[in-house]
């Protein structure tokens, strides 16, 4: 195990943001190269890597999915860090393909997928829209996240709905600027701003009896320049809506929208909007989650089913589109600090039951 943890930590030492994963791909492709994998596929989706490892008999392709980008948090000298435990991730599914490379499965084939660009949602739809995922499209497809505030080495399951759909709102209004002595000969959106903000808080409000739960949060607001002899003529509202329900998160979408297109058609604005960083709901099949409560328990550990499901979201939920999928939790502590805390480091000790539960998993299949 120790070359595993030699690992993440030097994953956690070269952490890369969302698509410029350059130096991870590097590390990681070099270990996977001495375990001599069926299939080695060194860029997919960008800097992403795929491994096969094949049985001598036909079977199911079980893929199991990690993700390596980091986190727009400084730590040190650098300016990101792993603060969500994603070089975690990556050394467990290493060190699971350290295991397959010893004994490949009896039956079916296993992909292993090192996933870039995890947190702007960008990294599945591109994995997805590389034509070399034909190549490795699973028949069913299974990933872990970490989890702080659970008994170290917890496994975490829950039908369904295992994380919230999200996506970042951008919504702009433009008039016409003047000069800030004559603010009367032009157009600003100053009111439009100050009553919509108002409307999307008590919209907030209203939402919180929402079931299944939908939430609307504003993040960020601008009007006009840094300056003061101007009278603006830009506004921007950011917000992130989120659901248990990805239908549920469209309409609210397309609600938000509206409103703000009739608003600013009635007050004579140009207006404009714009959807970023989008992730669907990941959504749990029943007969993989079960999958997963069999490994757990022939492996001896606790696992607990999830009332909520997160409201944090995670792009795996897009494989669902190609397969049954399952994502379940890894506690590491319950005194561990949180994900995305500027002094959370992924717990080592659990490295171990990552592996030994994706090799239950993907040789039981």
């Amino acid at each position: 195990m120790q070359d595993i943890i030699n690992l993440r930590h030097t994953l956690h030492d070269n952490a890369e943001l969302s698509g410029k994963e350059l130096k991870t791909n590097e590390i990681l492709n070099d270990f996977l190269e001495k375990l001599n994998p069926d299939v080695h596929i060194r860029n997919i989706g960008g800097n992403g890597i795929a491994v096969v490892f094949r049985g001598e008999n036909e079977g199911r392709r079980v893929m199991v999915r990690g993700d390596i980008d980091a986190l727009n948090i400084p730590e040190g000298d650098r300016r990101c860090s792993h603060r969500c435990g994603h070089d975690g991730h990556a050394a467990i599914i290493a060190g699971l393909a350290q295991r397959l490379s010893e004994k490949r499965p009896d039956n079916g084939e296993v992909v292993l997928l090192f996933q870039p660009a995890e947190e702007t949602g960008q990294g599945a739809k591109a994995v997805l829209e590389d034509p070399q995922f034909q190549h490795i499209k699973p028949d069913i497809a299974f990933a872990l996240h970490n989890l702080p505030g659970y008994e170290k080495n917890m496994i975490l399951i829950k039908n369904g709905c295992f994380a919230a759909a999200s996506l970042g709102l951008k919504l702009t209004f433009d008039g016409v600027t003047a000069h800030a002595s004559q603010p009367e000969t032009g157009r600003s959106p100053m009111h439009v701003m100050a009553a919509l903000l108002d409307i999307f808080k008590k919209k907030a409000d209203m939402l919180l009896d929402e079931v299944p739960l939908t939430m609307l949060t504003v993040t960020h607001a601008i009007l006009g320049e840094e300056t003061f002899g101007v009278a603006p003529s830009h506004a921007e509202i950011w917000m992130t809506l989120r659901s248990y329900d990805n239908d549920k998160l469209q309409h609210l979408t397309a609600d938000v929208v509206q409103l703000c297109q009739m608003v600013a058609d009635k007050q004579g604005f140009r207006f404009n909007s714009s959807i970023h960083e989008a992730f669907p709901a990941t959504m749990n099949s029943d007969n993989e989650v079960l999958t997963i409560r069999n490994a757990a328990e022939s492996l001896g550990l606790e696992y607990q089913y999830l009332d909520e499901p997160f409201r944090w979201s995670e792009d795996f939920g897009r494989f669902a589109s190609v397969c049954p999928c399952a994502m379940f939790g890894l506690g590491c502590g319950t005194d561990h600090l949180p994900l995305h805390n500027p002094d959370y480091e992924f717990e080592d000790r659990v490295l171990k039951t990552g592996i030994d539960i994706f090799e239950k998993i993907v040789t039981t299949n």
